[in-house]
């Protein structure tokens, strides 16, 4: 089990809302919905999880949080120098999943993202231990 989605396009995320990684380079068994963002667990066991944040511009703040079946695991800033145009951060979680339990990105403070190229300037990834 393990999955990578991408962001292939830039994009404005809204505070609350569920990050949608639409372009899907990996999916093996299935976990992960490209229309909704939302990670669901195929089988129980252990679980690990990434995500990569750009933010564009600077023109605000932006923090992202792993979300396990509707719960904040983490809290997140995508940090910058104000002389530099963009800001990136980084996370990653370990869960303890059960058959059907579902994980997503959301931003609890959002603005504007960046990609460069074909995308991975916004990714999430996940795959059993």
């Amino acid at each position: 089990m393990a999955f990578t989605a991408i962001v292939t396009q830039d994009m404005t995320s809204h505070n609350g809302q569920t990050l949608v990684f639409p372009h899907i380079i990996t999916n093996v068994g299935g976990g992960y919905n490209g229309n909704t963002g939302v990670f669901t667990a195929p089988r129980d066991g252990v679980y690990v999880f990434f995500c990569k944040i750009t933010g564009r511009d600077n023109s605000g703040e932006m923090r992202f949080e792993f979300i396990l079946n509707g719960s904040a695991k983490t809290h997140h800033l995508v940090y910058g120098r104000s002389a530099h145009p963009y800001r990136t951060s980084s996370n990653s979680i370990v869960l303890q999943l059960t058959h059907g339990d579902r994980v997503w990105i959301k931003m609890s403070v959002g603005d504007r993202h960046y990609r460069s190229g074909d995308g991975g300037d916004q990714t999430f990834s996940g795959y059993l231990l």
